[in-house]
């Protein structure tokens, strides 16, 4: 390890071994493990950690004391710890031979992921991105999870710049990409759309030559993305245009969505515990994926029917007296927003339908324009109730009122207790749909009406 890293080893055994590598999570340190000092976290929080678990081994940059930890445990120093987290992370990848999932998107990302996971993990060890750790930043540390068990690296590559997931693949260099649809998410940080379609850009031009590529038929932005150098082979996923992996008579049932795939030929039905038209277009994407590494299809209708779905995403709670709370607040974009307000119109009938929007940030001088544009939706599904919060959401009450939303039915806040108790007096029965950017805390609207 300290040949590796390029450290010295200046206390311990040098033929002890070491089961796993911990990059710095203090809460879940083990006693078999090698411990890297993430400089990112508090010091103080580590060395409490480290006292009370102390692991078989650490690595410190060597401008850090040596924390007071029993001899037993083995400290290797380095000039800097992020270089000897890259320099181990990419040993430990030069020893596995995995076939690699990249999977990217303005929206659907982390439920095609969550999706493609919940099918492969019957049969196969799965190595996959949590959470939004889906950067450039955080690739080591599923790098060093790897073991010689596992059979596949899934990764979720998300981007907080251009270049981010040309870096990504030019690390793992994925055998399968996927781009989901390429929309307005991080528009204002990237500088334009023209922009976010050149990051995405960056799956296909990422993917290995001989590798498969799935594209979105629909989304007419992915039209706009360049294949013309691309060297494997091009699979496309719809439901309103042609393609290979065809989504038909989709239905809206109690526990989600049903609908038929027409794909390799066959015609199949699949159902899976999410709703919208956009979420089957996720598991259209999923379907693919699996299928190029050969799973048979009753492994995909089972993994895609007993999939989890993600926390915050489309998530369905029982509330107070009745109310169903539709909690989507994860994050925010205004396709994202778009399609969630469809579904709430879809999935009430005859109940009240009331969306809480809140902000979408990153959007620029978009922003305006997005937010009005979200308004006119909102009057043209003539919902029962919508509630704004948020400085730059005020446009999207006001666009529904000018574009015919009886302004009984709209209401803005600036205050957030004061919009709680105006929703604790929602109908009974009513259906309530939250959604705003992550910044806004949505889900603690919704864990105080449940």
């Amino acid at each position: 390890m300290a040949r590796i890293t390029g450290g010295t080893l200046v206390r311990g055994e040098p033929e002890r071994v070491l089961q796993s590598v911990n990059p710095g999570y203090w809460q879940s340190i083990c006693h078999n493990q090698l411990f890297l000092v993430n400089r990112l976290v508090s010091w103080n929080k580590q060395m409490e950690a480290l006292k009370n678990n102390p692991p078989a081994a650490i690595i410190l940059p060597n401008e850090l004391p040596l924390p007071p930890l029993p001899t037993r445990v083995a400290v290797i120093r380095v000039p800097r710890a992020s270089s000897a987290v890259w320099r181990l992370a990419l040993w430990n990848w030069k020893q596995m031979k995995v076939p690699v999932i990249g999977i990217t998107g303005s929206t659907g990302k982390s439920t095609t992921t969550t999706m493609v996971d919940a099918i492969l993990k019957q049969t196969h060890r799965v190595v996959r991105t949590h959470g939004n750790l889906n950067t450039f930043f955080y690739l080591p540390t599923y790098l060093l999870r790897l073991s010689p068990a596992d059979d596949i690296l899934l990764l979720e590559m998300g981007m907080s710049s251009l270049h981010n997931i040309a870096r990504q693949c030019q690390v793992v260099r994925p055998h399968v990409g996927v781009v989901t649809n390429v929309g307005e998410a991080h528009v204002g940080s990237l500088g334009g759309l023209d922009q976010v379609v050149r990051a995405k850009q960056e799956m296909i031009d990422g993917v290995r030559p001989g590798g498969i590529l799935f594209l979105n038929a629909d989304c007419s932005r992915s039209q706009q993305l360049s294949t013309r150098h691309f060297q494997g082979t091009i699979c496309k996923f719809g439901i309103d245009q042609p393609a290979d992996i065809q989504g038909e008579e989709l239905q809206y049932t109690k526990e989600g969505m049903r609908f038929y795939a027409r794909v390799e030929g066959r015609r199949l039905p699949f159902r899976i515990p999410l709703f919208g038209e956009h979420n089957v277009s996720n598991a259209l994407a999923a379907i693919g994926v699996v299928r190029s590494l050969g799973v048979p299809f009753p492994a995909i209708q089972r993994g895609l029917a007993r999939m989890r779905p993600l926390h915050m995403r489309f998530q369905v709670i029982q509330g107070r007296q009745r109310r169903t709370l539709i909690n989507d607040a994860w994050n925010a974009s205004p396709s994202a927003m778009q399609e969630g307000l469809s579904v709430l119109k879809k999935i009430a009938g005859n109940q009240p339908a009331i969306a809480v929007l809140g902000d979408m940030h990153e959007l620029g001088q978009y922003s305006r324009f997005a937010h009005t544009q979200i308004g006119k939706q909102a009057a043209s599904l003539n919902l029962d109730g919508l509630i704004t919060f948020g400085s730059q959401a005020k446009a999207i009450a006001s666009a529904a009122i000018a574009n015919g939303l009886d302004s009984r039915q709209v209401t803005h806040f600036t205050n957030r207790r004061a919009l709680i108790r105006f929703l604790s007096q929602a109908p009974e029965n009513a259906i309530l749909y939250f959604k705003a950017s992550r910044k806004l805390h949505f889900e603690r609207i919704v864990q105080r009406l449940t």
